[in-house]
């Protein structure tokens, strides 16, 4: 008997660890909604750009012929208009004609931007201001 109650303790306290655990890992998704790869396609030239925000911030990007890898950071939480301020750094751009039909060594370069999330969280829209008619997109999650 006391063998059993043992046994029942030691469930129960498992079960509690793996339901906090799997909280804890649920709520550290959440802080970063960018993490992911997300896909855009240039309305003007059916050009296919692709961005891989993962872990410790950092990226990859291809848009077109061209990649590259970045670093990002975004805030914790939105502004009050509801967008996420990110800053991106290009560390280097390995060349190649991108979506915007240029050739330009972007290496070295940062973008401000303020990035706003479909309520599903698998569309954004990336903007230069808080304002939503200075934006392009959706970006759509694909992973």
């Amino acid at each position: 008997m006391m063998l059993l109650r043992g046994l029942q303790f030691c469930f129960k306290v498992f079960v509690a660890m793996c339901l906090s655990l799997s909280s804890t890992l649920a709520n550290e998704a959440n802080t970063n909604p960018l993490q992911g790869t997300w896909e855009w396609v240039n309305i003007k030239n059916s050009c296919v750009e692709i961005y891989i925000f993962g872990i410790e911030q950092s990226g990859h990007i291809t848009s077109g012929e061209e990649t590259s890898t970045a670093r990002y950071e975004i805030a914790d939480k939105p502004t009050d208009n509801g967008f996420y301020k990110v800053k991106l750094t290009i560390v280097k751009d390995n060349g190649g004609k991108d979506c915007g039909e240029s050739y330009e060594d972007n290496t070295g370069d940062e973008y401000n931007k303020f990035v706003m999330f479909h309520p599903s969280g698998n569309q954004y829209v990336s903007c230069d201001t808080e304002e939503i008619n200075d934006c392009v997109g959706p970006f759509k999650r694909i992973q």
